[in-house]
Order: structure tokens, then C-alpha cells, then sequence
């Protein structure tokens, strides 16, 4: 009993005596075989030859490091054909050839390598009385025979990022399984294509719309169902938007006032050629050193939009002039696209529970109340859910602006109406794409606002509420009638996303119409970002796929 409970799993072993000896237990075994096979020729052998002990790292006692100490026999090989003319006899089971360590401590450390990686888990093994090193842990992950690879039914394909930007490689997941199945180091079309033939019987692709996965399925699965990811279809619906929203500077003006009187968009200016230099916009007052600056960035990035209109008026392509400026593929596009030399949209101030009070203590400051603690006596009744602090700022700040001045109340000067900056195209597309009615009040406020100030926008927006009711809903027969009313709408950017859906036809209607996504797969690759971050600088491509996969 005593043996089962301390020894691995052995028909052979024998525990001979129980040794505590400073700051570890040792555990002298014996042999209990007669017979030994010879590992040359397989002949049986009953001659000893002599013995010795070997010594043997085993899983702790509690906090005590275990060491078995085996006394091994070496036996004759009478086979005279036989290369060994004596050999020792093996404990397959419990400790591997010429190892230092049982099979169940090393499956232990090896566990710790998957989940933690090298120096990570020799810090941690310490506290469960192991001693080993990070170089060791490393060797044991590949000392471990390779993952076999399945062919899954269902295949889900996405990129990750080795440096983001530059380059990707690409990971596979059995979505019916749900767990990743390969890693490749790139996210060419060729991979993909190689990886698939090597690996028939797919019979679905879930995927982006990046060209290099559309000609890798094509390529390689020919006969699978490719099936494009929801997510995307309503993440390049919103990267058309944004890009229409460029367009319409006041939109974005008027997302963040509400004007005394309407804005109308001008009339479309003209393309512009790249001699053409807008004139700078207005801003608010800044200090010297802050103008310098703004001018310097300014002009840096009006040099390169100048840049991009000249190259692709040598008919460069897109991909082309993004390569020889050294910018991303999709600063050009916004470039092309924009019409105009896009301003650099202000910092948004961020929001403050002050803010709904500000009119009112600008009046009060302007009548001469310049005492925080009052200020902030008179707001608490209305509403106000903060503390003094925050109105001892304001106050503090406002005598900076005025140096101290005191307004009198026979003559109060009329508060400074307070502008907001505009929006960014980024943050106001949202609006475009949410359920109006799950919008809180003030959002709802900004969206009319935007269309109310172009009938484009108008168009856009009703386009965009339609085509989220079609993926949200899986309403396959609409996206037919929806491409045609697009093509047809005039809107140059929502036109580019409808052509690109149209050429992703098949797999943007098996979207609507097949419960499989990207969503999986998305958190697969969440996952392999936390691997390779916990690695940085100190692995190679192939430990990480080990890692990834075995997890």
C-alpha cells in the first residue's frame, strides 16, 4: 500500500527504505523483474551482470524535494548476432532513457511551460518545491512530440500580428471544436492555399474579407463554402462612413454645437491638384509655442497629402504610393477620398459631471460671485453629484483667464457662449450606426443635428440603419435590393463598400444565412496575443505555436 502511494506507477518497483536526510526525502528502490529484454535484439536475458544506482528527481513530498535512488541491473546479452553484450534493464513507464527526472515530474514542468513559458515558470516552480531552469522548460515543450493536425469541417481563418503593421501571420481554429488547430508564420494567399490541400475535407471557411484569405480558400479548398464574417461586414460598412463623414466637415460641427441658425454643406469644391494649398483653419487661442508647433504639424502633413495627389496622378496605385511614402495603406485611401485637405480633427475635452452646470456659473462668476464654496453650495441643490474639488478648479481656473478681475453686478458682462470643438469622424460614424434607440438623449440631440445638416448624410444614415437590420437580422432576400438602391445612391464611398460586397457575394449571403462568425476565432487570437506578449524578445515562432496549440 505504502508503495502505490509513494512510488509511480510501476509493476517493477520495489521501495526498499524511506531516507529523511537534510532538506529532502529519499527513497531507495529496487527491481523487482527477473528478465529484461535487450533494447538491440529484443532477446530476454535472466543473466546478471552487476548493478548500480541511479538517481532520480521525483514530484514533492508536501515542501520536500523527492529523490528516488533505483538500484538498476545490468544484465548479459547472450544473443551472439547482438551489438550489446550487456545492457541495462529500462522503467519505460516512469522514467525515459539517460532522464534525470520521473515521466510524471516532467508532464508537471512541462504543464507550468505551456501555461506560464520559460522564465515566468522558474519563478513560479520554486514555490511548489521543483528546481529547474527556464532553458529547461523550453526543452522540454520541444522535446514533446509534434500536435497531429486534423482536418476540421469547419475552419475559421484570421490574422495576428508578429509587429502591427508590418507583419501578420495567420492562425486556424476548428470552430466546431473550438480550439486552435495551426499557426503560419505569414498570411499570403500561398500558405493558406498549400496548408488546405495538405489537409482535405474542409468543408466551410469562416473568414475576413482580406483578398489574401479569399484567393487562399479559393486556391486551396475550392470546393468549401466560404462563409465572411459579420463583424466585418458592419466594421467595413463603418470605414465607409467615416470616410463620407470627411466629406462633411459641418456634420461633425454641428454633432458637437447646436447652431443658431441651420448649416448647409457648401457646394462640393473641386478635386484638388497637389499644387493646391488650403488655407490653415481657425483655432482656438494658443500660446505662441503651441502655434509653432500646430503650424509645424501642419505643414508636415500637407507636404505628404501633396505627396500622395502627385503620385496618384502618375498613376500610382494605392498600395504603390502608401509603399514609397512610407505611410499605411489606409492614410492614402482617406487621402484620395477625402476631397479636401483633412484638418486634423481638435482633442475632444473630455466629458465632466460640471459640464451641465457650467451656463449657470458663468452667469453667477459674471455677476460676481467668485467664492467656490458658494458656487458649489448653490449647484448642489440642482443636481450637482460632485464634490468642491472640482468647482475650486473651475474657479481657480477662471482667475487665471481674467487675473483675478472682479465683474460688478451693476454691470455684468454677458457670458461667452461655450463652443464645442467638433467631432471627429471617428467618434460621430457611431451615431450613423447604432440603434437610434438605445442612443441616450443628448446622442439622439447630435444625430439630428448631423442630419438635418446634409441630405448625404441623410441617405447615408438610412443606408446604414437598413444594412445593420440586414446582418443583425439574417435578412439574405434584402441585401439584394439594398446593392441595387446603393449603387444607385450617388455616394461615392458607399458605393466603393457596395462593389466590394457585390465581388464577396456568395460569402457575404452564406453570412446571412449560416450561424458561423469570426467571433471564436477573434478569441483565439486574444489568446495568442497574451502568449506572445508573455514572450516577447525571448522565443521563436515555433514555441509559440507549441504554446497555442497545446493549451
Amino acid at each position: 500500500m505504502l508503495t502505490e502511494i509513494l512510488l509511480p506507477k510501476s509493476a517493477h518497483l520495489c521501495l526498499e527504505e524511506v531516507v529523511t536526510e537534510p532538506n529532502m526525502i529519499v527513497l531507495h528502490v529496487s527491481s523487482g523483474q527477473t528478465e529484461a529484454l535487450c533494447p538491440g535484439c529484443t532477446h530476454r536475458s535472466k543473466r546478471v551482470h552487476s548493478h548500480y544506482t541511479r538517481t532520480v528527481a521525483d514530484l514533492p513530498w508536501a515542501e520536500w524535494p523527492v529523490y528516488l535512488k533505483v538500484l538498476v541491473q545490468r544484465f548479459f546479452c547472450d544473443n551472439p548476432a547482438c551489438r550489446y553484450k550487456t545492457f541495462a534493464e529500462r522503467f519505460a513507464e516512469v522514467v525515459a532513457r539517460y532522464a534525470r527526472r520521473t515521466l510524471r515530474l516532467a508532464t508537471r514542468q512541462q504543464q507550468t511551460a505551456y501555461a506560464l513559458g520559460g522564465e515566468a515558470g522558474a519563478k513560479l516552480v520554486p514555490h511548489l518545491t521543483i528546481t529547474t531552469s527556464g532553458d529547461t522548460l523550453l526543452r522540454l515543450i520541444r522535446k514533446m512530440p509534434a500536435v497531429a493536425v486534423q482536418s476540421p469541417r469547419v475552419l475559421g481563418v484570421d490574422d495576428w500580428a508578429w509587429a502591427k503593421g508590418h507583419r501578420y501571420g495567420t492562425i486556424l481554429v476548428d470552430l466546431e471544436c473550438h480550439r486552435p488547430i495551426d499557426l503560419l508564420a505569414d498570411r499570403s494567399a500561398d500558405s493558406l492555399a498549400a496548408w488546405l490541400q495538405a489537409h482535405p475535407g474542409v468543408e466551410i471557411v469562416c473568414r475576413d474579407r482580406a483578398r489574401e484569405y479569399i484567393d487562399g480558400v479559393t486556391q486551396g479548398a475550392p470546393q468549401a463554402q466560404q462563409v465572411a464574417d459579420r463583424w466585418h461586414l458592419l466594421q467595413n460598412l463603418r470605414e465607409a462612413l467615416e470616410r463620407l463623414l470627411d466629406q462633411h466637415s459641418a456634420c461633425l460641427y454641428a454633432a458637437a454645437n447646436e447652431p443658431a441658425t441651420p448649416i448647409l454643406d457648401p457646394e462640393p469644391p473641386p478635386r484638388p491638384q497637389a499644387n493646391d494649398t488650403p488655407p490653415p483653419p481657425s483655432s482656438p487661442v494658443l500660446t505662441q509655442a503651441q502655434q509653432k508647433r500646430q503650424a509645424t504639424t501642419r505643414d508636415r502633413r500637407l507636404a505628404r497629402y501633396q505627396a500622395v495627389l502627385e503620385l496618384e496622378q502618375q498613376g500610382l496605385s494605392r498600395r504603390a504610393i502608401a509603399r514609397q511614402l512610407g505611410l499605411g495603406s489606409r492614410t492614402v485611401q482617406r487621402y484620395l477620398d477625402a476631397g479636401t485637405f483633412p484638418e486634423m480633427a481638435q482633442r475632444r475635452k473630455g466629458r465632466s459631471i460640471l459640464d451641465r452646470y457650467l451656463p449657470y456659473l458663468q452667469q453667477r462668476w459674471h455677476e460676481g460671485e467668485h467664492n467656490a464654496s458658494q458656487l458649489f453650495r448653490e449647484i448642489k441643490p440642482q443636481g450637482y453629484s460632485g464634490g468642491p474639488g472640482m468647482v475650486s478648479l473651475w474657479a481657480a481656473g477662471r482667475r487665471g483667464e481674467r487675473k483675478r478681475s472682479r465683474a460688478t453686478k451693476t454691470d455684468p458682462k454677458p457670458p461667452k457662449p461655450i463652443v464645442q470643438r467638433p467631432w471627429s469622424a471617428g467618434y460621430a460614424v457611431w451615431l450613423l450606426l447604432k440603434d437610434p434607440e438605445l442612443l441616450p438623449a443628448e446622442k439622439k440631440a447630435a444625430l439630428e443635428r448631423m442630419l438635418q445638416t446634409s441630405p448625404e448624410v441623410q441617405r447615408a444614415y438610412n443606408f446604414a440603419q437598413a444594412f445593420g437590420r440586414i446582418v443583425r437580422g439574417r435578412l439574405s432576400r434584402a441585401l439584394d435590393p439594398w446593392l441595387q438602391a446603393v449603387t444607385q445612391s450617388g455616394l461615392a464611398p458607399l458605393k466603393t463598400f457596395a462593389a466590394g460586397l457585390e465581388r464577396d457575394k456568395t460569402a457575404v449571403a452564406a453570412a446571412l444565412s449560416l450561424p458561423w462568425s469570426q467571433g471564436q476565432t477573434e478569441g483565439q487570437v486574444n489568446r495568442l496575443k497574451l502568449i506572445k506578449r508573455q514572450m516577447y524578445g525571448r522565443a521563436k515562432f515555433d514555441l509559440l505555436r507549441l504554446r497555442v496549440l497545446a493549451t
